[in-house]
């Protein structure tokens, strides 16, 4: 793992972790995403977010998802992704954290998380949201060589882009507004899987 700690905007800090999985972690990770695939939907509100509508009325989302937590119920191990994403909230992941925002003691704590998988392909974007976790993590995947441009990640507070890369991870306060860019993709490589994944942590603390 690589950490870049984002805070020269002492307000919005963020953490990235790229090469997050190792070659043989990601292998699992694909059987999951490739083997769920038939089951996404498209989701075109994302009632998930903390901000689901534009002012207008109409969606602020557009791609397909499936809520892991819905799919699995009390079977997290059965997916690849359950048994890797600890790796998440490991020590050094904490730590790091730890030197990137004041708020990473809630993350510490959480006792409860909520996981999606998202998929984006040609025209899928998602505007200008938040969401209702006390902090989010994304987890971005995509077959080499890229097939598609866009698809980043922009934080609209403090005009911050961090670009999509495969196996990069992004860690920041649920409460950051954020949007991804539409993404594009030629006709020849759309809707064959060659998109955008992001595997959504939502993590909150929960009173026993």
């Amino acid at each position: 793992m690589h950490f870049t700690i984002c805070n020269d905007n002492q307000v919005f800090p963020y953490l990235i972790v790229d090469d997050l999985y190792t070659k043989e972690e990601q292998d699992l990770i694909w059987m999951d995403l490739e083997l769920l695939q038939p089951l996404y939907k498209m989701d075109t509100a994302a009632i998930i977010g903390g901000s689901s509508l534009e002012p207008d009325g109409t969606p602020s989302a557009k791609l397909k998802r499936l809520y892991l937590d819905s799919y699995y119920g009390t079977n997290r191990e059965k997916s690849n992704i359950f048994k890797l994403y600890k790796k998440i909230s490991s020590l050094e992941v904490n730590h790091q954290y730890g030197l990137t925002t004041p708020s990473w003691g809630c993350y510490s704590l959480a006792n409860t998380d909520r996981s999606i998988i998202s998929y984006y392909d040609n025209g899928d974007e998602y505007k200008e949201h938040f969401d209702t976790s006390m902090h989010t993590c994304l987890v971005w995947f995509y077959r080499e060589p890229k097939r598609f441009t866009g698809g980043d990640l922009y934080f609209s507070q403090s005009n911050n882009v961090v670009e999509c890369k495969h196996n990069r991870m992004v860690l920041f306060p649920g409460y950051y507004m954020h949007k991804v860019d539409p993404l594009s993709i030629q006709d020849e490589y759309a809707n064959k899987g060659l998109g955008r994944y992001c595997m959504t942590h939502m993590y909150t603390i929960n009173a026993v």
